[in-house]
């Protein structure tokens, strides 16, 4: 099973609005998006980077709780390897797994979190459905 991009991509964009957070940034951009798109770098970043999506992060930010809820050792995964940013070699060091089973996890990390995500928006969808049938 490969990894699953949009996922990851959620992953990487949570990660981004998490460091922010913790930076006293509240998750939210230091610069106005008008110096942003001139093109001024913020601390820490290259010139012209893709700005962090608020919204998908802190629904993303459940889900990676909900995963912690299911299984620990799989939250462990994400936290090490996205929110701290280590290396594929050094998070299956840490957990004391071969790069083989910390590759396994991670597609399991994915599928996981991908069937959250997908159950999460048909919950939305069979929310909104009454509300359509009476427009």
């Amino acid at each position: 099973m490969a990894q699953i991009e949009w996922v990851h991509l959620r992953l990487l964009n949570w990660a981004r609005w998490s460091s922010e957070r913790a930076s006293k940034g509240l998750g939210y951009p230091r610069a106005s998006a008008f110096a942003r798109a001139a093109g001024a770098a913020r601390h820490g970043e290259e010139r012209n980077s893709i700005p962090v999506d608020s919204i998908a992060a802190d629904e993303t930010e459940t889900a990676v709780l909900a995963l912690r809820a299911h299984d620990g050792a799989l939250h462990a995964l994400i936290v090490l390897y996205y929110l701290r940013g280590l290396t594929r070699h050094d998070v299956a060091s840490r957990l004391a797994i071969g790069e083989r089973r910390f590759y396994q996890r991670l597609d399991e990390c994915h599928s996981w979190l991908a069937r959250w995500f997908n159950d999460r928006q048909q919950a939305r969808r069979a929310a909104r459905a009454p509300m359509d049938q009476q427009v």
